[in-house]
């Protein structure tokens, strides 16, 4: 079973485990090494498989009303529908930027993570252009291929 918690810092050496395993599996790096990662644990989610952190994901408010999606990643052994462990990161994130009067995510992400991209759209989001991009977007260098999700905000 997979459950989501939030981020600690004690976590940060097997994250970071994990994403030198994922980084692997790409002939392009998934990093930028002249970009310092974000060490701001606000927000921020791993996901577990009894002890072992099989996922995170982070979303940064940067307008009243907009958000970016950060660090989704989840280990080559737990992806797919059948344990759902991006959609539980995601639900986690759609279910924070509902309490807090989120209506548009923002994400970036590369051109060589085409499941991810296909996930993104099963999820409602919309390709757009770098230039589409609002001010104050959360970017990363290495990022390529740009998405939007518009999210329903509960009537008052």
């Amino acid at each position: 079973m997979i459950t989501i918690h939030p981020f600690e810092k004690v976590h940060q050496l097997e994250v970071n485990e994990m994403m030198r395993a994922i980084d692997s599996e790409f002939e392009i790096s998934i990093f930028n090494p002249n970009q310092p990662t974000d060490p701001s644990i606000d927000n921020y989610w791993i996901a577990k498989h009894h002890t072992e952190i099989v996922g995170t994901i982070k979303v940064i408010q940067f307008d009243a009303d907009c958000a970016v999606l950060k660090s989704m990643f989840v280990k080559k052994e737990f992806r797919g529908k059948e344990l759902g462990t991006a959609q539980l990161l995601l639900t986690k994130v759609y279910d924070w930027c509902s309490s807090a009067g989120i209506s548009h995510i923002y994400l970036g992400t590369m051109s060589q993570f085409k499941a991810a991209h296909k996930f993104y759209a099963k999820n409602g989001f919309e390709s757009i252009s770098k230039k589409d991009l609002p001010n104050g977007f959360v970017n990363n260098s290495v990022d390529d291929v740009f998405f939007v999700k518009t999210l329903q905000q509960p009537a008052t």
